[in-house]
């Protein structure tokens, strides 16, 4: 049986206010994809640079369409069924757009995992989803993802197939290349189903897994109708900030929502262009969008900050180039004045999270480099309410409400139960988003901390999951994970321990993580000794006091 959160579908009054207000439709991505592969079959849908290749592999909207097509019939004469959920964990490969595509050709759920996240997660994920298939790369960056899948498929009742991209795929897999582009499933009996449209447009479509802010893991889940209105694709070209063919770029993998955002639903619906590279490296991002034309780019600040430099010490002409979008982190007033000098273009910071979307950003009209005051204003459609914090002046947790917000939101605990919160039927509709704003003066917002724990900054480490399994080594007697600036911009995580007797190394606390399976990015990256944790009078770990530990005689 698939998760009983898949069937959930707005209130239909929900759906026909939000339909009314233009937000929401009845015509799926596809549509847009049909009609640019019908009016402009040449025009380039993805640049992307593959690494390994080291070569730029161009895919025309006519060629997009056909792969579509033929992956989504690839899935369907596997079995796949609408409701589905269809899990993979690729890089940003133009095939990674194609299969994401064909899920909702056929109403199956997409399930991405960050390339980066270690076989223990992936279990748990795959578990969480009841993924009928799942998609890895033989081998990616050291990880052989393929054998880690082989070796829990025993554990996955569920999992029916296992489908791996390279030359070797493994005792009882299917090969990817194979089935997927080498057999002309579009030309077959086996034809994808006609295009979703209407209803279809509130299921269930896309699984998405985040620490979000209280430092568990969550299952957030989309439809269609939500991830268009996160790129604000009703909205005027100046309130959404993109326009007919726009050129698209973002560093961000296609396995998170701002990937999803940028490099599939934004340059589809504009029929534009997606410019990716699959391997991160700041020179050939700026080569890219020198070669590509690109109009704009998003990106966290950790990537700002590395093609800041890059650019300086070789300057790139990019005359198309209009605007610079910023977010997933807080973005330093220093780094706004860099990219301005460096690029000469506007920037625009935003607010997001992967339950809301592109929900907050700078807009046109606010003052010249703006974003060293603020956050943005919400984009049109998406309300927000702030809720000042008792006994902090000016000091704001902020709730919004709008036609971006995902449907549900979950997380599991050991024994499988899940808590599942649907996001219209407490406080009318608001969600609390779990951060503390300022207001900004002009009907904006400046992020000023994090109501609950969370630790990271393009990516959010599950804090208690850390301190869980860090609690299982032999030397620790109590544990905490809290966060610290690094000079990239980021967060990183700090593991304040209380030990039985020898303290271990952070040497030693990251080794047993990895021999437990955990992601290598979960990892603590230093490490203070402490003889116990800080409590309140309830007896619980307080953590507003655990960062005054973090002194320079204490860090290792």
């Amino acid at each position: 049986m698939r998760p009983e959160p898949f069937d959930l579908r707005p209130p239909s009054w929900m759906a026909a206010h939000y339909r009314r207000e233009g937000w929401w439709r009845d015509r799926s991505i596809l549509h847009d994809l049909v009609s640019a592969a019908a009016t402009c079959p040449d025009r380039p849908a993805i640049i992307a640079h593959r690494a390994a290749a080291g070569r730029v592999i161009t895919v025309r909207y006519g060629e997009l369409l056909r792969y579509v097509r033929r992956f989504a019939g690839g899935l369907t004469a596997l079995g796949i069924r609408r409701g589905d959920a269809v899990a993979w964990q690729l890089p940003n490969w133009w095939e990674t757009t194609a299969l994401t595509l064909a899920c909702m050709w056929i109403g199956a759920v997409a399930v991405p995992i960050q390339t980066s996240i270690g076989p223990r997660e992936v279990e748990l994920i795959l578990t969480d989803a009841q993924a009928r298939l799942c998609v890895t790369p033989q081998a990616w960056q050291g990880a052989e993802l393929a054998w880690e899948l082989e070796r829990m498929a025993s554990r996955l009742p569920r999992l029916r197939y296992r489908v791996v991209y390279g030359d070797q795929p493994g005792n009882g897999a299917i090969d990817f290349a194979d089935h997927f582009l080498n057999t002309p499933h579009e030309d077959l009996a086996r034809m994808p189903p006609p295009l979703p449209a209407g209803p279809a447009m509130d299921e269930a479509r896309m699984l998405i897994f985040t620490s979000g802010t209280t430092g568990q893991r969550k299952s957030v889940l989309h439809t269609e109708n939500s991830i268009y209105a996160g790129i604000a694709g009703h909205a005027t070209p100046i309130e959404r900030g993109w326009d007919h063919r726009e050129i698209f770029c973002t560093p961000h993998p296609i396995t998170g929502l701002a990937g999803v955002l940028y490099n599939i639903w934004g340059p589809v619906l504009a029929q534009g262009t997606a410019v990716y590279q699959d391997v991160w490296d700041a020179d050939r991002q700026l080569d890219l969008m020198a070669a590509a034309g690109v109009t704009q780019l998003f990106a966290a600040p950790i990537f700002y900050t590395q093609m800041v430099e890059a650019q300086r010490q070789r300057p790139r002409h990019l005359p198309a180039l209009r605007l610079l979008k910023a977010g997933a982190t807080p973005v330093p007033s220093d780094l706004v004045h860099q990219l301005a000098d460096e690029f000469r273009v506007p920037i625009r910071a935003c607010w997001a999270m992967t339950e809301v979307c592109m929900g907050i950003r700078i807009r046109e009209d606010d003052p010249d480099r703006w974003a060293a005051h603020s956050d943005g204003r919400p984009l049109p459609g998406l309300s927000m309410d702030l809720r000042p914090v008792p006994g902090v002046a000016g000091l704001n947790r902020l709730w919004v409400r709008g036609p971006s917000l995902c449907t549900a939101v979950w997380q599991t605990n050991e024994a499988g139960e899940r808590d599942v919160r649907t996001l219209w039927d407490a406080d009318d509709g608001w969600f609390d988003t779990g951060d503390l704003v300022r207001d900004d003066g002009r009907g904006g917002i400046r992020f000023a901390g994090r109501a609950s724990r969370r630790i990271g900054g393009m990516f959010m480490i599950p804090v208690e999951e850390v301190e869980k399994e860090l609690q299982q080594h032999p030397a620790v007697k109590e544990v905490a994970v809290i966060g610290y600036p690094a000079a990239d911009c980021d967060e990183q995580p700090c593991a304040v321990v209380a030990s039985r007797g020898r303290c271990p190394s952070l040497t030693d606390l990251r080794d047993f993580l990895a021999w437990r399976g955990m992601t290598e990015w979960y990892l603590p990256t230093k490490l203070v000794q402490v003889d116990t944790l800080p409590r309140d009078a309830c007896g619980k770990v307080d953590y507003d006091r655990l960062p005054t530990v973090l002194t320079p005689a204490s860090v290792s």
